[in-house]
């Protein structure tokens, strides 16, 4: 009886396996590895970390549209759109130069308080760079913006004229937001109210002056987005020679900052001498600091402080000649 039973339960086990199978199993899902986010480094504004030039290939242009100082709603500086030289912040104090070839032949190398474009144009393709720099000051040294675009549509249109080995780079107007104030004193400073010739680290003071008369030098050295911007092209192209043009105080100042007295002098006598502007004096009409020519001066970069005769002329002949003369110095290597 028993045998019996161990029967009966074989035959119900054995009729289970033949009709059960079991469930499968659902796949496990694919296990996906997390890629964590890169780290943003915050960056503290710093007036002493520049922007990094990034040149953009461009084609050749023609001359610049004439800038106005005839007042508008905002200041426009040119109707097409340039490359832009990409700004990053680099600890960099002194980076590395560039060179001068992968350079456009229009550029956008900043922006100013108002956000509008700072653009300069570039003509030849040497190795050592010649740096022209009009309207820091707009209002009534407007004319150096004219000057500026006067020789711009000259060496488009005189490509020869820029000699073998040499680089010209014409920044027309720094001090853009300027230039929608019109011939006026306000005109001087950018929409900060900032006098941009008074806001560069050499010699830089809280107590600046223009004239008999207070301005703003910033809040401290490179306060100033429009400085920053040349600050770090200057740094970056480290130009043979490099001329800021003001008026009317008719001559040539040599930049001039600490130990670098002997720097400027010798393309001051260049300049002056090819232009017919009085050379080899110090400004002495009233105290200034924080220079433009005083700091690139302080870099071991010739720099000169170019005043016209007058402030309603660009005095162009004499200007040319000048540059002319600048080019066949630094290629004869006197």
């Amino acid at each position: 009886m028993r045998s019996k039973r161990r029967w009966g339960l074989w035959v119900v086990i054995a009729f289970w396996l033949a009709h059960c199978t079991p469930a499968t199993a659902p796949p496990l899902p694919t296990r996906v590895r997390a890629v964590p986010p890169q780290a943003v480094r915050a960056v503290t504004a710093d007036p002493a970390l520049f922007a990094t030039v990034t040149p953009t290939t461009a084609p050749d242009h023609t001359a610049p549209p004439a800038q106005t100082s005839t007042p508008t709603a905002s200041a426009t500086v040119t109707p097409t759109t340039p490359p832009t030289l990409v700004p990053f912040v680099t600890a960099a104090f002194t980076p590395a130069p560039i060179t001068p070839t992968p350079l456009p032949p229009i550029f956008t190398f900043g922006r100013s308080v108002s956000g509008a474009d700072l653009i300069a144009y570039r003509y030849g393709t040497g190795t050592q760079i010649v740096l022209l720099v009009g309207g820091i000051h707009a209002g009534f040294e407007a004319n150096t913006i004219q000057l500026m675009e006067r020789l711009s549509a000259h060496f488009a249109e005189n490509p020869a004229d820029v000699q073998a080995g040499i680089t010209l780079l014409i920044v027309p107007v720094l001090n853009v937001d300027g230039l929608a104030y019109g011939r006026t004193l306000r005109g001087r400073f950018n929409e900060n109210n900032v006098d941009l010739n008074r806001n560069w680290e050499c010699d830089w003071s809280p107590e600046a002056v223009f004239g008999s008369g207070p301005v703003d030098p910033g809040a401290e050295p490179f306060s100033e987005p429009e400085t920053v911007a040349l600050g770090s092209l200057i740094q970056r192209t480290r130009p043979a020679a490099v001329m800021f043009y003001h008026a009317a105080a008719n001559g040539v100042f040599a930049g001039n900052c600490s130990d670098a007295e002997g720097i400027s002098p010798p393309l001051a006598e260049v300049y002056g001498q090819a232009s017919g502007y009085p050379y080899g004096g110090v400004f002495s009409a009233y105290p200034t600091s924080g220079t433009a020519p005083d700091w690139v001066s302080s870099l071991g970069i010739p720099a000169l402080d170019v005043e016209l005769a007058t402030a309603d002329g660009t005095e162009f002949a004499r200007n040319l000649n000048a540059i002319l003369a600048v080019q066949r110095w630094l290629v004869s290597g006197e």
